[in-house]
C-alpha cells in the first residue's frame, strides 16, 4: 500500500474489518509484501536475443533483492504432477517458444499458475493512440504467447502489458524500482475472472424494464452514449476474432475467461437508492444498541451480533458505530457493447448481501448464455457499501450532506473506465485517492480493499476541509480510474473536462 493509504487507512477502519466486510481472505497490500508472497521460476528455453538474455539476469538479481522465492523450474516441477509445476509459482518464459512446448504447456492452470512471456522488440499495435487499437493489439499478444504479462525489451526500454489492459514503459536505468513498483504488483496480484462458486445465482430474473428501476435505467442508457461518443470505453474484443495457435489454446483461454465470449474494459452501474441510518457515536452510550454497549470497541472494531455486522469507524477524534447493510447495483454484463445497451440482455444486479455476492440474471438470459459477472464484481460492490458506510457517517456527522441525500433518494451512479483525471480539474466536492497503491487490476481482492478503504479517506479528508462530500474518484495506477457521483450522464461530462 502506498504511503497515503498507510498513514492513513487504519486510523479509520482496520483492514481485518474491511475484509471481513468483503469476506475476502488477507491479502499482501504493499509492494514489499508482495515480493514476499511470490514463487517464481524461469522456463528453462534459450530466447537467442541479447537484450532479453540481458534483461532476464538483471532481472532474477532485483526480484532475489525484494525477497522474492525463486525456485528453479525443476523444484517447479517436483511440486506439481505430469509434467506441470505446482500451483501458485509464476513462470517466467523468455522468446516466442514453440507451439504445444509454451510455458503455459507446464502449469496446471491459467488460473492456479501466472505465466510472463519475455520477448524481444517491441509490439508495433501497443502505441496506437486510439484505445480501441492498444485494447486489440494487447489482447491479440496475450492470446498468441499465451501469457498473463508480456515484457517487451529492446536496446532502451522494457515494457510490461498485462491482461487489465496496463502497458508501461520504462527505461532500463529504472529497472530496479520499477521491478518492485510496477511489476511485482502485477505478479502477485493477478487477475482471475469470477467464477460460479464465486457467487450465488437468484432464484428470480432481473427485469430491467420494471417501474422500480426506471430512473436509474434510464441514466445508463443515456450514459453510455455519451461515454461511448466520448472514446472512454472500448468494443469487446471477441474471442472468435483472435487468432491462436491452436485450438486447445483456444479452449484453454475460453475455459479461463469461464467461456465468455471476449474481453472488454470498463464498467457501468448504478447503485440502488437505499436509506442509510445515521452512525452512532460511541461516547453517546445511550443510542447504541444494548448489545454493542458492552463490547470492547477498543480491542476490535468490528463484531457480528444477532446476525449483523457492526463497524466503528475512527472519524474526527471520535468513534462512529455503522451497521453495515446490505447493497444492490445495477451493472452492464461481462463482454457485452457497454456504449450500445440492451437493457433487458445487458443489464444485471449485484448485491452484497453480509460479504456474500448474488447475482440476478436478465430475464433473456441465463449464466450459461454469456450472462456473466463483470471481472470487476467484488470492487463495484466494495465501492457500494463503502458509500453507504459514508453516507451513514455523513448522516450523523453532517446531516445536510449531498452525498447521503443523492443515495437515499435514486441512488448513486459508478463507472469505471482506462484513464485518468486531473485532480485540478474535478469539481468541489471530488475526492482523489489511490494514486500511491500499488498497481492492482481492478478484477482483484486489493482493489477492492482499496476501493473501500480510499473512500474512507476521501470521507476523512472532506471533514477536514469543511467540504460537502459529492463523490470520489479512485485511481488505480497503470489501469484506470473508478468514480462514484450523481448519475452517469454527468459523470461522462465531468470525466470528459477533466480526463488525461
Amino acid at each position: 500500500m502506498g504511503i497515503e493509504s498507510k498513514l492513513t487507512q487504519p486510523s479509520i477502519l482496520s483492514t481485518a474489518a474491511i475484509c471481513r466486510i468483503l469476506r475476502t481472505s488477507p491479502v499482501p497490500l504493499t509492494s514489499e509484501d508482495m515480493a514476499k508472497s511470490l514463487r517464481v521460476a524461469f522456463y528453462p528455453t534459450v530466447s537467442s536475443h541479447y537484450n532479453v538474455d540481458n534483461f532476464l539476469e538483471k532481472l532474477r538479481l532485483c526480484l532475489l533483492g525484494y525477497e522474492v522465492n525463486i525456485i528453479t523450474y525443476q523444484q517447479a516441477l517436483n511440486e506439481g504432477s505430469q509434467g506441470r509445476i505446482g500451483k501458485g509459482i509464476v513462470l517466467v518464459a523468455p522468446g516466442e517458444g514453440k507451439t504445444g512446448d509454451l510455458a503455459i504447456d507446464h502449469v496446471t492452470s491459467l488460473s492456479n499458475n501466472m505465466v510472463v512471456a519475455v520477448l524481444g522488440g517491441k509490439h508495433p499495435g501497443l502505441g496506437a493512440g486510439a484505445l480501441q487499437k492498444r485494447v486489440d493489439a494487447l489482447v491479440s499478444a496475450l492470446v498468441w504467447h499465451m501469457a498473463h504479462v508480456i515484457i517487451y525489451v529492446d536496446d532502451a526500454t522494457w515494457t510490461v502489458c498485462n491482461m487489465n489492459g496496463a502497458i508501461d514503459t520504462y527505461s532500463h536505468v529504472a529497472l530496479k524500482e520499477r521491478v518492485l513498483d510496477s511489476l511485482i504488483p502485477k505478479l502477485a496480484a493477478p487477475i482471475v475472472p469470477p467464477q460460479k462458486d464465486d457467487f450465488e445465482i437468484e432464484k428470480h430474473p432481473f427485469y430491467a424494464s420494471g417501474l422500480d428501476f426506471e430512473s436509474q435505467v434510464r441514466d445508463m442508457l443515456a450514459g453510455s452514449k455519451l461515454w461511448g461518443k466520448a472514446g472512454l470505453l472500448a468494443s469487446q474484443t471477441k474471442m472468435t476474432e483472435l487468432e491462436f495457435r491452436t485450438g486447445r489454446y483456444r479452449r484453454i483461454a475460453a475455459a479461463f475467461l469461464s467461456h465468455r465470449t471476449g474481453m472488454s474494459y470498463g464498467f457501468l452501474a448504478r447503485q440502488l437508492p437505499l436509506v442509510a441510518p445515521p452512525a452512532v457515536d460511541l461516547d453517546e452510550l445511550d443510542e447504541s444498541p444494548p448489545v454493542v454497549r458492552l463490547l470492547d470497541w477498543g480491542q476490535k472494531d468490528f463484531y457480528e451480533v444477532e446476525g449483523h455486522l457492526y463497524v466503528a469507524l475512527k472519524l474526527m477524534n471520535k468513534r462512529y458505530l455503522i451497521r453495515v447493510p446490505n447493497v444492490s447495483v445495477i451493472c452492464t454484463r461481462s463482454g457485452c457493447e457497454k456504449t450500445h445497451l440492451d437493457p433487458d440482455k445487458d443489464l444485471l444486479r449485484l448485491s452484497l448481501v453480509d460479504g456474500r455476492v448474488f447475482v440476478a440474471v436478465p430475464k433473456y438470459r441465463d449464466v450459461e448464455d454469456e450472462c456473466q459477472p463483470s471481472f470487476d464484481t467484488v470492487t463495484i460492490l466494495a465501492h457500494a457499501v463503502g458509500n453507504a458506510i459514508v453516507a451513514s457517517a455523513l448522516a450523523k456527522l453532517k446531516s445536510s450532506a449531498t452525498f447521503h441525500t443523492m443515495l437515499e433518494r435514486n441512488g448513486l451512479a459508478l463507472a469505471h473506465w482506462h484513464g485518468f483525471v486531473y485532480s485540478s480539474e474535478l469539481p468541489k466536492g471530488y475526492q482523489l485517492h489511490g494514486l500511491t497503491n500499488p498497481p492492482v487490476p481492478c478484477s482483484t481482492p486489493q482493489a477492492a480493499i482499496f476501493a473501500l478503504s480510499g473512500k474512507l479517506v476521501a470521507l476523512q479528508r472532506s471533514l477536514e476541509a469543511g467540504v460537502d462530500y459529492v463523490g470520489d474518484v479512485h485511481v488505480e495506477p497503470s489501469h484506470g480510474t473508478n468514480i462514484t457521483g450523481n448519475s452517469l450522464v454527468e459523470l461522462a461530462g465531468l470525466v470528459e473536462r477533466a480526463g488525461m
